[in-house]
């Protein structure tokens, strides 16, 4: 491996369960312990360990007292860490929010709901996974709303590489859905995330 002079994220990258503690640490000024930050990052305790101390030797995290009482935290002063790390988590972050923005701005007085369900709602989506949205059409208006969603689903291959699969539905479609008994409406009910002012139960 380089120097971490010349390539520095090659040592830092180069595990998930590092990445897991980089994201556990970020909003943690004070430092946690190495179990909380296991706990957070959702490795076990020896991948814990073993990434704590590989992340201490590229300089990017300290540690603080010593035995049960020793806490980590990023070295927020450093350079790497303040100008390159921190900023990309950040900007990690925002990706979830920025899809749910980009959705409710695209759809705010066009549809009547706008829900986000299956694996992105749950928070166990994984690599090439759909993001799942249900839309209930205004009267007259789901040919409209479905060549909408078709748009905003081109925008998000194109920009992000993320696919999305609308599914659009009348309120009267949704509601014979529920009578049916329809799994997926009450998957949606139990797991969805409303994007608009206006809920889905109100639709029902």
């Amino acid at each position: 491996m380089k120097h971490l002079l010349f390539a520095p994220l090659d040592a830092i990258f180069s595990a998930p369960s590092h990445i897991a503690i980089l994201r556990a640490l970020l909003d943690s000024r004070e430092g946690m312990s190495g179990r909380a930050a296991a706990r957070m990052a959702g490795i076990n305790h020896q991948a814990c360990a073993v990434a704590l101390r590989r992340l201490e030797e590229a300089g990017v995290i300290s540690r603080m007292g010593s035995g049960k009482t020793q806490l980590v935290r990023l070295r927020f002063q450093r350079v790497l860490v303040k100008e390159a790390l921190v900023p990309l988590l950040q900007a990690e972050r925002r990706i979830m929010s920025g899809l749910r923005s980009a959705i409710s701005d695209r759809f705010r007085g066009r549809a009547l709901s706008a829900t986000i369900f299956g694996s992105v709602a749950r928070g166990d989506a994984e690599l090439g996974s759909d993001i799942d949205l249900l839309l209930v059409a205004p009267p007259n208006s789901k040919a409209r709303l479905a060549q909408e969603a078709r748009d905003l689903a081109s925008q998000f291959k194109r920009d992000h590489d993320l696919r999305i699969s609308p599914i659009v539905f009348t309120r009267q479609e949704l509601r014979n859905q529920l009578k049916a008994g329809s799994p997926l409406i009450s998957n949606i009910r139990r797991e969805g995330i409303d994007l608009l002012p206006s809920r889905l139960e109100e639709l029902l």
